[in-house]
């Protein structure tokens, strides 16, 4: 198990935890457009599905334009729980020499495919975002989302691959809590400029008593530094608050 570590000054990052994590998406992307434009349709179905699941899941308040814009937008990020979906699918040959995505359920290592389906989200979401915003304000559940913003790329059947391509096997990936870990400590530093440290529960235990108080008095000043921060009305990029 993993247990976050008090948050304090922007300092080193226990990098043990999260090797496996960090490195997994990594990479060049080896997939081709033709491979991309075969999985835009299935891929903004299964987005607007789990867009509908998640205003619920996280009470978005679609009467706050910001959040709802916000929310939008993070839909294909991984490192944002919005596109915390897209570790789930895998990308498979179908019988036809086209392309389709199966939804694993559990999360999976992001690799080459991970970044394939981001992509295709990407290409359908990034045109769509206002009218996706002005939807989901309008309380539009997850049929009329796929109706309307995935009309275009479901509007052309596409024929089989020219190319054959390497199928990449589905590995099982960091789980929900490690991912929400993840997305809080990478929320949080681009929010506020502080790095959220994450260590084994068995580091943490066998952590000497002056390592204690070591880290105790690096918290202490990271506390006294948010507080100055925030008296003085700017945030830590020195931006007025």
């Amino acid at each position: 198990a993993m247990v976050p570590a008090a948050f304090g000054a922007p300092r080193r990052l226990v990098l043990a935890a999260f090797g496996a994590l960090c490195l997994c998406c990594v990479g060049y992307a080896a997939f081709t457009d033709a491979e991309v434009a075969r999985l835009k349709c299935a891929v903004c179905e299964l987005a607007m599905a789990e867009a509908s699941a998640l205003v619920v899941e996280t009470e978005l308040n679609l009467k706050n334009e910001d959040d709802v814009i916000d929310f939008a937008d993070s839909l294909c990020t991984l490192s944002r729980r919005e596109g915390r979906w897209l570790r789930r699918l895998d990308v498979q040959d179908a019988a036809d020499g086209s392309l389709k995505v199966e939804n694993m359920t559990a999360y999976g290592e992001c690799r080459n495919e991970c970044l394939l389906v981001r992509k295709a989200c990407q290409s359908v979401l990034d045109a769509k975002s206002e009218e996706l915003v002005e939807l989901l304000q309008s309380g539009t559940k997850a049929a009329g989302l796929s109706a309307k913003v995935c009309k275009q790329p479901c509007k052309k059947r596409l024929g089989p691959l020219k190319a054959k391509r390497v199928d990449e096997a589905f590995l099982p990936g960091p789980d929900a809590g490690m991912l929400q870990m993840m997305e809080n400590r990478d929320k949080l530093r681009a929010e506020t400029g502080q790095v959220f440290d994450v260590m084994k529960r068995e580091d943490m235990e066998s952590m000497s008593d002056g390592d204690r108080e070591a880290q105790a008095a690096q918290d202490a000043f990271a506390e006294q530094l948010r507080d100055a921060r925030e008296r003085s009305g700017y945030d830590w990029k020195g931006q007025e608050l």
